[in-house]
């Protein structure tokens, strides 16, 4: 009878969870309007959207008088930069990790920097919440340190926030979505939508930095990016120097992303999309969420329409860098690529404990770590990732670099006090990091240990990112304080790993 039961349980998850319930038609999530389609489109360009230094629309990307400043300087001397920052996914983890290595960068004067601005699933809602919420006033009308702190106090307390029940309730309160995952996605969508986004779109921001939003392609196996900026088509064409593959023209075309934008016009996402369904596209774990549906207007007959299906863009890239690579690759295409690049990676991903699965007889990979499928290709992918850029870098013509920073590289000594019921079961508090679950909802031990592990990467990796900004050419305004030593804002209690709050 037992058995049963189970196989009883299981059918009906696998019927209720396969978006095939015969009974409910999917949801289309957004109509993409074809006049408007045509009016908002450019000319196809194949350089970088937002590269030339500007003082960013966004204050808390310049907020400090000495950014403002330098990115005047910048400007009026015609000088290009690209700052790249990804975010990656990883659920509340990654939200939580991304906000509080926001913080510390800001503290060094390196996110006022930032122009492009790039996640992935759980780290969407960071990107979001910055390009969205901006850092009003600081150093100009109000203490610069008051007003800072009750920023990224409230940017933490909104990423560790629990999403997973208000989506699961507001499922109870309608109940044909829990029939359907495409119906699904509206609920998670509402819930950041009343958390923080309050209905913003992609019209409601500014120029800079450049937001770049990936999900997957369930149709071709592409990325899809969503962003303010136009990226124009690249068909068929190669980004790679000298790489061509005989006899298949079209074969690299799956690795370059898609967007909104058709052969010959570059198009922005539309102004009227919600930034909270580009969101939670990204964060479409299947089989529990998604796809995403967009009907749009068909991009090569015309009075036809065609629909995109999207989802998690961890699927394709978990790490949100391979769409910053892309734009300095098309940037050599270009008339005006930047004088000066540099990447840095907010990896709040985990990699698969080897050793204890080999432990193991029976891995239940579905009760166990549901992600592990996507994680295997996700690491040979990355490892192809990095071997495609080690050898496309040389080519750019301008000084590049990547730093990444992970969660597992954190070295914590001691627990936050909020772990005193968890940390019996565990050698090091690095051995809970590693354990910290993917979910829509972080407990409060855990996200003590997640932003105390921000902070000490960051502050253990400034002089590494100041020598690698200044051997790419950024100037020492700039890079921001002194190339040996983080500032006394990270290395003098901000970080404390006895609170987990900077």
């Amino acid at each position: 009878m037992r058995y049963l039961l189970r196989a009883a349980a299981l059918f009906l998850l696998t019927f209720t969870t396969s978006g095939c319930v015969v009974f409910l038609p999917d949801r289309i999530h957004y109509r993409m309007d074809a006049d408007a389609s045509q009016s908002s489109a450019l000319p196809a360009v194949g350089g970088v959207p937002g590269q030339v230094s500007a003082t960013p629309v966004n204050p808390v990307f310049a907020s400090a008088a000495s950014s403002a400043a330098s990115s005047a300087a910048s400007s009026a001397s015609g000088d290009r930069e690209f700052v790249g920052l990804a975010f990656s996914g990883g659920g509340s983890r990654a939200a939580v990790f991304a906000a509080a290595s926001a913080e510390a960068l800001y503290e060094e004067g390196i996110l006022a920097r930032v122009s492009h601005l790039s996640a992935v699933s759980g780290g969407s809602f960071a990107a979001a919440y910055l390009a969205t919420q901006p850092l009003t006033a600081c150093g100009i009308q109000a203490p610069r340190r008051e007003c800072a702190d009750a920023y990224f106090d409230e940017f933490l307390a909104t990423m560790r926030k629990n999403y997973l029940t208000p989506t699961a309730l507001r499922q109870i309160y309608n109940p044909i979505r829990f029939l359907s995952p495409t119906r699904r996605i509206t609920s998670l969508q509402e819930t950041l939508d009343a958390s923080f986004l309050d209905g913003a779109t992609f019209g409601d921001m500014g120029e800079r930095p450049v937001l770049l939003i990936n999900a997957a392609s369930y149709d071709d196996s592409r990325r899809f990016v969503f962003s303010q900026a136009a990226i124009a088509e690249i068909g068929e064409a190669s980004l790679l120097p000298g790489v061509e593959i005989a006899g298949k023209s079209d074969a690299l075309a799956v690795v370059w992303a898609d967007s909104f934008s058709a052969a010959g016009q570059a198009r922005p996402t539309p102004d009227d999309l919600p930034l909270s369904l580009a969101v939670a596209a990204s964060a479409a774990f299947p089989p529990l969420l998604g796809p995403v549906a967009i009907e749009a207007p068909h991009r090569s007959r015309d009075d036809a329409r065609e629909y995109w299906h999207l989802g998690d863009g961890g699927i394709l890239d978990n790490t949100g860098t391979e769409s910053l690579q892309e734009l300095l690759l098309r940037a050599k295409r270009s008339g005006a690529p930047p004088d000066r690049a540099i990447i840095i990676s907010i990896n709040a991903g985990v990699p698969t404990d080897t050793d204890a699965y080999r432990d193991t007889s029976n891995l239940r990979l579905w009760t166990r770590n549901p992600g592990q499928v996507v994680a295997i290709a996700n690491v040979r992918a990355e490892a192809y990732r990095a071997i495609v850029w080690t050898a496309a870098a040389e080519e750019l013509g301008f000084p590049a670099v990547i730093i990444e920073l992970s969660i597992v590289d954190a070295r914590l000594e001691s627990w936050p006090e909020s772990c005193r019921g968890i940390r019996k079961r565990y050698a090091t508090p690095a051995a809970r990091l590693r354990d910290v679950p993917t979910s829509l909802k972080i407990s409060g031990c855990d996200g003590d240990l997640v932003v105390a592990a921000a902070y000490a990467i960051v502050r253990d990796a400034i002089p590494e990112i100041r020598r690698q900004m200044k051997a790419a050419g950024f100037s020492p305004r700039e890079i921001g304080a002194d190339a040996d030593q983080p500032s006394s804002a990270i290395s003098n209690g901000r970080a404390d790993a006895t609170t987990g709050r900077p």
